[in-house]
């Protein structure tokens, strides 16, 4: 069995992270924003800018994943979603594609579905 997520460290100044964050807090999924002690703390070899550019998870062995390699882990954390996760280990291409136009485009997405607008910056991803 693979790892499943421990925690999720997500950009609490993005309205579609907090309300994923959110989703998956519901579901019994450990979050934390990344501006938090725990992001301080896994995320401490990273550059602020590196931290807030990707959403982040640690599983319970301390492995950091990070962007759209962070979404098995997840995906396998929820209830019914383990064929998800193995979609998109098995084609990992169209989840970067897919993760990254999102990442980008966070500000006009969190705006267009109503969420308090995003703080984020234009970052790297």
């Amino acid at each position: 069995m693979r790892a499943r997520a421990a925690l999720v460290l997500y950009d609490a100044d993005c309205g579609i992270c907090g309300r994923l964050a959110a989703w998956l807090s519901e579901r019994g999924i450990h979050v934390s924003p990344i501006r938090s002690a725990a992001g301080d703390h896994e995320l401490r070899d990273l550059t602020r800018t590196r931290r807030e550019a990707t959403v982040h998870v640690v599983d319970d062995r301390g492995r950091r994943r990070s962007g759209s390699d962070a979404l098995p882990p997840i995906l396998r954390s929820l209830p019914r979603l383990g064929w998800a996760a193995r979609l998109v280990e098995a084609a990992p291409a169209p989840s970067r594609l897919g993760y990254a136009i999102v990442a980008r485009n966070r500000r006009r997405l969190s705006r267009l579905a109503g969420l308090r607008r995003c703080r984020a910056t234009r970052r790297q991803v």
